[in-house]
């Protein structure tokens, strides 16, 4: 199988495992944002890892939307995808520059990679939303930015060792 098209498979394979959890997510809430989220992040760290940048880049953009289409994220939240998008982006982004240096760097991508999703959603939850003129009810925004907070520093942390555990053992057994 050519290079691209085992790539694009293998993310493809990583994005339906997102979506299976997000729709288990959908249909039992109380596993929903730690569970769910850090399932979620491990796979865009996996995807980077194992098929490159720009795939983690794509399935980060698809988790988000994919999840409105699921039901996994709530309607009310659906202006706030885009910059769901673009903090997984970030996320991925940021490890993939540390992923191929070495173990310390490999987790100093993670851990930058989460603190700066963390800091970037949490700034959109509470002022970005508003510089777009978008306009929620105030219990919608409270949770919101409740939700955007330290939950999304967590689960990034979370889903980041998961990956990291997984990169470690699929490369023990040469699979990657």
């Amino acid at each position: 199988m050519e290079s691209n098209t085992k790539r694009l498979v293998q993310a493809s394979v990583l994005l339906a495992i997102a979506i299976i959890f997000q729709i288990i997510g959908r249909t039992i809430p109380e596993i929903n944002q730690f569970i769910v989220g850090p399932i979620v992040n491990m796979v865009l760290i996996l995807t980077a890892y194992i098929c490159g940048r720009w795939f983690g880049v794509g399935v980060g953009v698809l988790t988000p939307l994919l999840a409105y289409l699921v039901g996994q994220l709530a309607a009310p939240l659906a202006p706030f995808i885009p910059f769901i998008m673009i903090g997984n982006a970030i996320y991925v982004l940021i490890f993939s520059f540390f992923m191929k240096r070495g173990q310390i760097q490999i987790v100093v991508g993670v851990i930058l990679g989460s603190v700066m999703k963390f800091l970037f959603l949490s700034f959109s939850a509470r002022k970005l939303i508003y510089l777009f003129g978008l306009e929620f009810p105030p219990n919608i925004a409270n949770a919101l930015a409740a939700s955007m907070s330290i939950p999304q520093l967590i689960t990034a942390l979370i889903g980041g060792v998961f990956a990291l555990i997984g990169i470690n053992i699929l490369s023990k057994r040469k699979i990657i």
